[in-house]
């Protein structure tokens, strides 16, 4: 069955994850300049939200400097730098020694400064030391059945696959989000009870989801196939491929509430999307997600 997915910003976020860690509070300010930018309002917001978590971040456990083959941690605080084995984390293309796990507050403010327009966002929230290392999982979304048709633009009415490659067996959930709902992409509505907490992926197997062509045959009668459609001239998404070593229980879950002429996945309000995976994270010994940033043009 095509299912219909109308997108809207996802502004509420959580960050990749290896093994449970030490957690502490912590809290980030980012301002960014929106004069003579190409980004939107939203992806400014955006942009600048996942910055601060990254202040947060390298304010609770010092940020990652790679020269050659030597890895250090800088304590930025004190200044210290000590070489050390531990794994890090890229955000937003910055290394950092930790991870973000929930947003406690947030809030993002536009202002005026010497006649030019910023963004100035705030973030607290719980965050974790990475001491493991995280599962190497290739995914990125694609506007075709092919995995050279990678992409993060979409058209109105066009179909949503993904791909995704693991190095090691596990269960994959994955949901796309806006800022108020979440609907579960993956396991898809029909699957047998067994499958519901995670469809279970094999080691280094490239795998087409979304696709009932590119599906095993045993897998085509159960594939659940989206179409993406915009509200507004330009709207953003985002993706959250969860990936564990064992199957989740899955978060309570219920059908679309509104009038719609397409059959629309099974969801759940985003804040509980966000409150579930916290919950997942502190009770998995192996979980990762991975977010991936959609947008869609009328």
């Amino acid at each position: 069955m095509k299912y219909a997915l109308i997108c809207l910003l996802a502004l509420l976020g959580s960050l990749s994850l290896a093994q449970a860690q030490k957690t502490r509070r912590s809290e980030g300010t980012h301002q960014l300049r929106l004069t003579d930018s190409d980004l939107t309002e939203a992806e400014a917001c955006q942009q600048c939200q996942e910055l601060a978590m990254i202040e947060a971040i390298e304010k609770a456990f010092g940020r990652v400097i790679v020269q050659g083959n030597t890895t250090s941690v800088e304590n930025i605080q004190t200044g210290e730098s000590v070489e050390t084995t531990q794994i890090f984390n890229m955000i937003a293309e910055t290394y950092v020694n930790g991870e973000w796990v929930r947003t406690l507050d947030e809030s993002c403010e536009r202002f005026t400064e010497g006649g030019e327009f910023w963004i100035k966002c705030q973030v607290k929230g719980v965050v974790r030391e990475l001491t493991d290392p995280e599962i190497d999982l290739q995914t990125f979304p694609l506007d075709c059945e092919q995995a050279n048709c990678r992409t993060e633009m979409f058209q109105d009415g066009e179909s949503l696959y993904l791909y995704l490659k693991s190095p090691v067996d596990g269960y994959v959930t994955i949901y796309l989000a806006d800022v108020h709902t979440a609907q579960r992409l993956l396991p898809y509505r029909n699957m047998p009870e067994a499958m519901v907490h995670g469809l279970p992926v094999k080691a280094d197997e490239e795998y087409i989801l979304f696709s009932r062509a590119a599906a095993a045959p045993a897998m085509r009668g159960y594939v659940d196939e989206y179409e993406l459609f915009a509200g507004r001239p330009l709207d953003q998404n985002r993706l959250y491929i969860v990936y564990s070593a064992e199957p989740l229980v899955k978060p309570a879950l219920y059908r679309a509430r509104e009038a719609s002429d397409y059959d629309m996945p099974l969801q759940l309000a985003t804040e509980d999307l966000q409150k579930w995976l916290a919950k997942q994270r502190r009770y998995q010994e192996v979980i990762q997600v991975q977010r991936l940033d959609i947008s869609i043009r009328q």
